[in-house]
């Protein structure tokens, strides 16, 4: 959330404005906050996850999905992960079926002015989704990627 907060709105009211505009933008508690765009690194890797992951999961029943999808979490946050994967049946936030509620592997590429975001506050409120299993985040800088799995006890990652 890297733009400076609008005025307040319900969560109806950032998917009635979401739907119709014409940049992303998160949602948290009230605030609505514009996207950046990525750069041309961050795309590249973004895409070979989703090839590689497409094709390792093929006829598993599980889909994989771009950034373009937006997920939802129980304490408040609206927001698009660079890849998605979901798997069996999909629960959604609303009629509008744009808002995925349970999905099972998350995955954020890092960049400098999302990372703190990412590893912190984000990671928090991703935890609160039950059906997540795997958040994963992926260094642009270097051969990195860090999984977090949770394990028996949900609080326990």
């Amino acid at each position: 959330m890297s733009a400076v907060p609008q005025s307040r709105y319900s969560p109806q009211e950032y998917l009635a404005l979401e739907r119709v505009a014409t940049h992303k933008s998160e949602y948290y508690r009230g605030e609505i906050f514009a996207m950046a765009g990525a750069s041309i690194l961050h795309n590249l890797i973004v895409g070979n996850l989703i090839a590689c992951l497409h094709n390792a999961l093929s006829g598993s029943g599980c889909r994989v999905y771009p950034r373009d999808l937006r997920v939802a979490t129980p304490d408040g946050l609206y927001t698009y992960p660079d890849v998605t994967v979901m798997c069996g049946e999909h629960t959604f936030d609303d009629h509008g079926r744009d808002t995925l509620t349970n999905p099972q592997i998350l995955i954020e590429v890092l960049s400098e002015s999302t990372e703190a975001y990412d590893r912190g506050k984000k990671f928090e409120l991703y935890r609160s989704l039950p059906s997540l299993r795997n958040y994963i985040l992926v260094e642009q800088t270097s051969a990195l990627v860090y999984c977090y799995h949770r394990q028996n006890d949900p609080d326990h990652w």
